[in-house]
């Protein structure tokens, strides 16, 4: 059985918690040997991953110290930060140095959004990763994506050429209206592209579910925890290349690849099992929240929006289980930043939200329950 289990390397190892530029590159380097040691060799970076120290952690701790085929890398041309075409070949090379390599295994044009796809068409990226292509500096091409159907469907018409397609796949997501993954997988395959799943976890959501989730996990497969039954749902996709997890310390390294060694395929009663999961976790977790932070930095009122989703998630399961009040630690939260009653319905937020949350709309509810004292199962 191919081994499924992809390496981002989003969240890596800190020497110091409140410095994300300070990689832990000895416990970096423990992680690549774990992964590498296990059978398994994809991994994923980015230029803005950890403030831009990210890839030449990778080239200490993976490139300088194993051969460029024991392991795949891939890379992502940064289309939030480029303003214009000439950018797009000197960050590029500056990627391929960054990470010591001469090629890239696969590259994905970054645009998650309508927005950031708007962009990149502008600045003509994806003939530009075409191009790296044909001069032998990426094997494959593909992109990231956290938008509409529609707009997948467009792209890949309009591109034919992209050889693979990166989908927010989880089984929360699956069904659900905002992200549609189901529907962005039937397209993808449709086209007949291969898709790397991003997401898995949702955000670790997946990773700490409700206990009635987990006795219900226990109760079908009594060894397998709540992240093997998410990271096996969307490993079990055909047409999967690979399943990517953000793993932070080498003890989640060996959870994970111990997890995925003998990945199985889920059956028909698996499915059954995730299908009443999700039911439980929608009735305790109402915001599906990921915990990216895009909204953070756009907030005009400076409202910690995802600090404040989450304790609001905590606070309805609170309630469901009568497990106490979570109001006081709100008020530490919104402590010297804005309170939910001070958005001001701006929906900045909004449009840099991959999960297309209505964040303005639940900003009215946690302060319905956090400052005006309404139950938040009702709310």
């Amino acid at each position: 059985m191919e081994k499924k289990l992809g390496f981002g390397t989003m969240r890596l190892p800190l020497t110091d918690p409140d410095d994300a530029s300070s990689i832990d590159i000895a416990a970096f380097s423990r992680m690549v040997d774990i992964f590498l040691e296990r059978g398994f060799t994809y991994f994923d970076t980015a230029y803005t991953y950890h403030d831009g120290h990210c890839e030449a952690a990778v080239r200490k701790a993976l490139v300088e110290r194993y051969p460029r085929g024991a392991y795949s890398l891939t890379d992502k041309l940064p289309t939030m930060l480029i303003e214009n075409e000439e950018q797009q070949e000197s960050i590029f090379e500056r990627q391929l140095e960054n990470c010591g390599v001469e090629y890239f295994d696969r590259y994905l044009v970054h645009c998650a959004t309508a927005a950031f796809c708007e962009r990149a068409e502008r600045l003509r990226s994806f003939d530009f990763v075409r191009r790296k292509k044909e001069e032998g500096k990426v094997r494959s091409v593909g992109f990231s994506f956290h938008d509409s159907p529609e707009l997948l469907e467009r792209l890949l018409d309009d591109y034919p050429f992209m050889d693979f397609v990166q989908l927010q796949i989880s089984y929360m997501d699956w069904e659900d209206t905002p992200i549609r993954a189901r529907e962005c997988y039937e397209i993808a395959r449709r086209h007949g592209k291969p898709v790397v799943v991003m997401c898995p976890l949702k955000g670790g959501m997946l990773a700490d579910v409700p206990e009635s989730v987990g006795r219900l996990f226990r109760a079908a497969r009594p060894s397998d925890d709540p992240m093997l039954w998410a990271l096996r749902f969307a490993a079990s996709l055909d047409g999967v290349i690979t399943v990517l997890s953000g793993m932070s310390s080498v003890e989640q390294m060996d959870e994970n690849t111990a997890r995925m060694r003998n990945f199985k395929p889920m059956d028909a009663e698996d499915y059954a099992v995730v299908g009443r999961a999700v039911e439980l976790i929608r009735r305790s977790v109402p915001v599906q929240c990921t915990s990216c932070g895009y909204c953070v930095p756009v907030c005009p009122e400076h409202i910690p929006i995802f600090d404040l989703l989450h304790l609001y998630n905590s606070q309805t399961d609170a309630e469901i289980y009568g497990s106490g009040d979570l109001r006081p630690e709100y008020a530490v939260r919104s402590d010297g930043y804005g309170k939910a009653s001070d958005c001001i319905g701006c929906r900045t937020c909004e449009n840099s939200c991959p999960q297309h949350l209505a964040i303005s709309e639940w900003m009215g509810r946690v302060a319905d329950v956090f400052e005006h004292n309404r139950t938040a199962v009702n709310a």
